[in-house]
């Protein structure tokens, strides 16, 4: 990514950005306070109206991205800008939770085109089930079986990202997944072949997310769901789910055991080559 031009936009200080935010949901507010990202506000002199940021991806090097705040903003009329910090990326992708007319008229206009939904929801409440020695916790796995759930979840994620290719590392992606909760029941294995996965992420105490599931077969992917749902709502306050409408086994299990988001997030894209 190349840096803005001298004459394109100005710095912003924390005060003036703070004021646009003000309104901004935390997901924007997080956007904004991305350190990597590059910021700037517009117009050059006067008032602040917008700020922009723009920020890379190293897991999805293909794209570029970039998200707006405040008034008077068009879209378009950024498109010089946005190919120029772009450089060699061959994409641009916005996410917003925003789908006022306004928005999604000045996307379209620029020729974006959505290519994702993210849910975020609430797990129903389920009974307890019978739970069998079958259910293992990262911790309760072996090393092939851990490798088994590596090989899986991760050919589910390249599968799920083929609009924006993933350019992770198989060994990049063990690793983030080593930020999930061991100690959670989260993987069906029978005969010693790994059938389904789940990975929750601890948002604050009490708080549990599944960022990332999967399997052999969506049935086996609900059929794990339907067994440790009971057990990790016992014992936590909250239980959400991060789904996106990409991956077959998310969207099914959003779609029969959590409570619909009424609010995704929605991923706009434009190609540029």
């Amino acid at each position: 990514m190349t840096d803005w031009q001298p004459e394109i936009g100005r710095r912003v200080t924390p005060s003036e950005l703070q004021l646009l935010l003000k309104d901004e949901d935390q997901w924007t507010r997080q956007l904004f306070g991305n350190k990597a990202a590059i910021i700037r506000g517009f117009p050059q002199v006067g008032p602040l109206q917008y700020a922009i940021a723009v920020w890379q991806n190293p897991y999805h090097a293909h794209a570029s991205y970039f998200n707006v705040i405040g008034r008077n903003y068009h879209i378009k009329e950024l498109m010089p800008m946005l190919k120029q910090m772009a450089n060699k990326h061959d994409r641009l992708q916005f996410s917003s939770y925003d789908e006022s007319p306004a928005v999604v008229r000045q996307l379209r206009r620029a020729g974006f085109h959505v290519i994702r939904h993210t849910a975020m929801g609430t797990y129903r409440t389920l009974k307890s089930v019978p739970v069998t020695s079958n259910i293992k916790s990262r911790s309760q796995l072996t090393p092939s079986q851990w490798q088994a759930v590596v090989r899986l979840s991760f050919q589910d994620y390249l599968s799920t990202h083929t609009v924006n290719p993933a350019t992770i590392t198989r060994t990049q992606f063990e690793k983030e997944l080593s930020g999930a909760d061991p100690h959670q029941p989260g993987f069906l294995v029978e005969e010693n072949n790994l059938l389904a996965y789940v990975f929750w992420f601890e948002d604050q105490p009490g708080e549990l997310t599944s960022a990332w599931l999967g399997g052999v077969h969506k049935a086996d992917t609900l059929r794990l769901m339907r067994a440790i749902l009971p057990l990790i709502q016992k014992n936590n306050q909250l239980v959400n789910g991060e789904f996106d409408d990409t991956d077959p086994h998310a969207w099914m299990v959003y779609g029969q055991l959590a409570i619909p988001d009424p609010h995704p997030l929605v991923t706009w894209q434009l190609r540029l080559h």
